[in-house]
C-alpha cells in the first residue's frame, strides 16, 4: 500500500483527502461513505485513526474532506496508509442537557483531535472527562481516594463503594469533584518545553461540590462480589466545558461490548508501585478477559452480567485509588465501557481486575439523570 503524505486544505468547499482524492469539506455525518465505513461502534486501528485525523478540513464543528464520488451500493475502505503531518487543535464542545450526543461532537473528544500513545503520564488535555473524588479526613486534611468520569456537564459516574464504605462511617467526608486535573502537586499544569513560545498550560482545575449522591439501588456494601458497584454524583452546578473538561461518551443503543483480547485504556491517579499515589494522571492498556475464564480465576465470588474483567499483565493494572475511574475504548469517539471496581492486589500476572459493565446500567443511568 502506497504511503501518501498530503497537507489537508482547510476550506468549506474543495479539498484533498489524505490519499489525494478530491472532495468537499463537510460535516462527518454529511459524508455517507465516511459514516458507513467508520461507524460509531467499530474499533479502529492506528492507521485508520491517523487517516481520520488527517482528513480534518475545518473546525467548530469539525469537518472532514469527503470524496466527490461515493459508491451507491458498496462502501470500500476510504483509506490508504498515511503519515501524520500535523496535530489538529482540540475541539471545543457545546453544552447540552442530559447525556451528550456523540454524533454532534458533544462527548468523547472525537478523534479529529489527536492523542499521543505511549509512555505512562497522560498529555495535559488527554482524557478530559476524568474526575478526581476529593475527601476530607477526620483531621481536616484533603485527600483524593477515587476517580470517576464526567458523563454530562452535571453528572459524574463512579463506583458505589467510593461513596459508601467504612472510612466514610469512620469520619472521612466526601467533599467535591475535581475536573481538569493533571498534576495534583502543581497549581498550574504546563507542558515541559523549555521554549516558552511552544510551552502551553491547562486551565485551572474545577472543584465542584455534590448536590446529590445516587447509589445504584441494588448495591450492597457487604456483597463480596460487589454487584451493581456503580453510582452517580450530581454536581452542585454544571461543569464549565473547556478543552480540558469535556464528557466521555456512554454506550448507545445497539452497543456491542469489546470482545476478549481487545485492549482497553484505563486512567487514574492511583498506586503506581513506587509510591502510594501518583501525582500525575496515568494511563495503561489492559486486555479484556473471557467471562468464563475470569470466573474460573475468581472462585471466591460470583460474577454476573453487569461485570467484566480486564488486565492480567504483570505490573499493568488499575490499583488502590483508581476505584471508580474509567475503562474505555476508542471507537469513532472514546466510549466508557467499565468502571474500576476491585482486584486482587495490583498488577499480579494472570489476575484480572473486575469492572462494572456500563452498558448493563444504561437504562438506570438514563432513568436517573435529569437536566
Amino acid at each position: 500500500m502506497t504511503v501518501v503524505v498530503t497537507n489537508v486544505v482547510f476550506s468549506q468547499e474543495a479539498c484533498r483527502t489524505p490519499n489525494a482524492r478530491s472532495g468537499h469539506c463537510v460535516s462527518r455525518v454529511q459524508c455517507p461513505s465516511f459514516e458507513a465505513y467508520f461507524n460509531p461502534d467499530r474499533i479502529l486501528d492506528r492507521e485508520e485513526l491517523r487517516f481520520i485525523q488527517l482528513s480534518q478540513c475545518g473546525a467548530n464543528p469539525p469537518k472532514i474532506c469527503c470524496p466527490d464520488r461515493i459508491p451507491s451500493s458498496t462502501v470500500a475502505s476510504p483509506i490508504e496508509r498515511v503519515v501524520p503531518t500535523s496535530t489538529p487543535k482540540p475541539i471545543k464542545l457545546v453544552q447540552q442537557p442530559t447525556l451528550p450526543n456523540p454524533t454532534n461532537y458533544e462527548c468523547g473528544v472525537d478523534i479529529l483531535a489527536d492523542r499521543i500513545y505511549g509512555g505512562v503520564d497522560t498529555e495535559l488535555d488527554e482524557f478530559p472527562w476524568y474526575a478526581l473524588l476529593q475527601y476530607e479526613s477526620r483531621r481536616g486534611v484533603a485527600e483524593f481516594h477515587c476517580g470517576g468520569s464526567l458523563i454530562s456537564l452535571r453528572y459524574v459516574l463512579t463506583a458505589a463503594h467510593c461513596l459508601d464504605n467504612d472510612k466514610l462511617d469512620g469520619g472521612m467526608r466526601f467533599v467535591s469533584v475535581r475536573l481538569g486535573e493533571h498534576n495534583t502537586a502543581t497549581d498550574l499544569d504546563c507542558t515541559d518545553e523549555e521554549d516558552t513560545k511552544n510551552r502551553w498550560c491547562a486551565d485551572p482545575p474545577q472543584n465542584i461540590a455534590a448536590e446529590e449522591i445516587i447509589l445504584h439501588p441494588e448495591y450492597r456494601r457487604d456483597d463480596r462480589s460487589q454487584h451493581n458497584d456503580i453510582a452517580l454524583i450530581r454536581l452542585e452546578k454544571p461543569a464549565r466545558e473547556t478543552n480540558f473538561v469535556t464528557p466521555v461518551c456512554l454506550p448507545g443503543t445497539g452497543f456491542s461490548p469489546s470482545e476478549p483480547g481487545r485492549n482497553m485504556t484505563i486512567v487514574g491517579f492511583g498506586h503506581t508501585g513506587r509510591r502510594s499515589h501518583s501525582g500525575v494522571k496515568q494511563k495503561a492498556r489492559v486486555p479484556v478477559w473471557d467471562g468464563r475464564r475470569c470466573q474460573d480465576k475468581w472462585t471466591s465470588i460470583t460474577l454476573h452480567e453487569g461485570q467484566l474483567c480486564a488486565g492480567g499483565d504483570y505490573n499493568i493494572d488499575s490499583c488502590t485509588g483508581d476505584s471508580g475511574g474509567p475503562m474505555m475504548v476508542q471507537r469513532l469517539y472514546w466510549t466508557l465501557e467499565g468502571v474500576v471496581s476491585f482486584g486482587n492486589r495490583c498488577g499480579l500476572e494472570d489476575w484480572p481486575g473486575v469492572y462494572t459493565r456500563v452498558s448493563s446500567y444504561m437504562d438506570w443511568i438514563r432513568a436517573t439523570i435529569r437536566s
